[in-house]
């Protein structure tokens, strides 16, 4: 049967309930053998059993085991990894699973005298950095500053490859991403549950934005799928390239190729227009909008926000007022009526534009300068590199 657990006073090392683990937090003992200040004095201690090699990074993750209760990005031995899988290549590196060996340290145990472990034996996923150019550092000040945030993808901390000595980012492992799984689902799923996918994009936008954070590799294939539930979906966004709004004095270049702003690509235009009949003037004239050459033109994500949960409403509640509920009545009424076969020639037609070069993926990459990008778009028209 498992411990009742109850608060208690005082735990074997002598702290007290009434002692301070941080300025504004006092200690929580628990007769299962938790303290959280015997937590924190055995983080400290074992600072100097690990490295990663970087001073500035081991910094960074034993401030993080200092000074948060929760949410601890640690050092993990390479040898804590059981099973190892390759995923997917991406433009920093190669995205991998494995299994935790021994788990993760979660809480010391002063009646065992040892560390209480999570997730021993589970999956996660292994981003080995091979990209020389990447920050880690940055990267972790970032996880750092919205790690209690569960609108981000859950970051446990890093580790490092002894083969090739390469950085290795520790986070969830999530079955699906927005990106295969619209593939796949989209031409079954009602306006309920796509304005729900809308909606919560458009909030993790809000936080992003709440951070003062700009995301420079933000794309469906970087929203990762918890739950999805007509008012009740749940997605987590990784935050690869995001970085601290600094009104990019640099002149860089941001995005990927499909979402560059267009003020960033003036002088290009696009060669290819297609009508398609699932995308109703709505969805058309708000696509419009939020591809204005002139920023100021575009919506917020609070205004895209409100405007998804209003029509969410309106067509939970079978309210048609406006042009727009009158359309997204027709595209029901349509997806209805559309054939399994038809669904399966949208389906391949949908998969195909995903893969119409060998080398496509849906990666980022930074374009410092606009000789930059120029050589770039000639790779991808010479057809030495395509992308999604």
């Amino acid at each position: 049967m498992p411990q009742e657990m109850e608060k208690i006073n005082y735990c074997s090392a002598g702290h007290s309930s009434e002692d301070f683990v941080y300025s504004d937090c006092k200690n929580s003992i628990l007769s299962i053998g938790e303290c959280s200040l015997c937590t924190k004095e055995h983080f400290i201690q074992e600072f100097k059993t690990w490295s990663s090699g970087n001073a500035n990074i081991d910094k960074i993750l034993q401030e993080s085991q200092a000074n948060n209760d929760y949410y601890k990005l640690q050092y993990l031995s390479y040898d804590n990894f059981q099973n190892i899988e390759h995923i997917a290549d991406g433009v920093h590196g190669s995205v991998y699973s494995a299994e935790l060996e021994n788990g993760i340290k979660r809480k010391w145990n002063f009646i065992k005298q040892d560390w209480d472990c999570v997730l021993i034996g589970q999956k996660v996923a292994l981003k080995e950095i091979k990209d020389s150019r990447y920050n880690v550092t940055k990267f972790l000040k970032v996880v750092k500053t919205v790690q209690e945030n569960y609108s981000f993808t859950k970051y446990y901390g890093i580790s490092k490859n002894p083969s090739t000595q390469n950085y290795i980012i520790i986070m969830n492992l999530y079955d699906d991403d927005l990106h295969n799984f619209l593939i796949r689902n989209f031409w079954d799923l009602g306006w309920e549950l796509k304005l729900d996918i809308l909606k919560s994009i458009a909030w993790l936008l809000i936080i992003l934005n709440g951070k003062d954070f700009i995301n420079y590799d933000l794309h469906s294939g970087k929203i990762f799928v918890k739950t999805l539930k007509i008012f009740d979906s749940d997605l987590r966004v990784d935050l690869g390239l995001s970085r601290l709004n600094s009104n990019n004095k640099n002149n860089q270049i941001y995005g990927s190729i499909p979402y560059i702003p267009p003020e960033e690509l003036r002088k290009i235009k696009s060669t290819n227009e297609r009508n398609n009949r699932n995308i109703y003037k709505w969805y058309l004239d708000l696509m419009y909008r939020c591809w204005s050459d002139d920023p100021s033109e575009r919506p917020t994500a609070v205004e895209l926000s409100d405007l998804f949960f209003d029509i969410s409403e309106k067509l939970f509640d079978n309210i048609v007022d406006n042009d727009v509920m009158r359309q997204l009545k027709i595209a029901d009424e349509n997806q209805k009526n559309t054939s399994k076969s038809q669904k399966q020639e949208l389906f391949e037609l949908f998969s195909h534009s995903s893969k119409l070069h060998p080398q496509s993926s849906y990666i980022g990459r930074y374009i410092h300068t606009l000789h930059g990008l120029h050589d770039l778009l000639e790779e991808i028209k010479s057809g030495n590199l395509s992308v999604q």
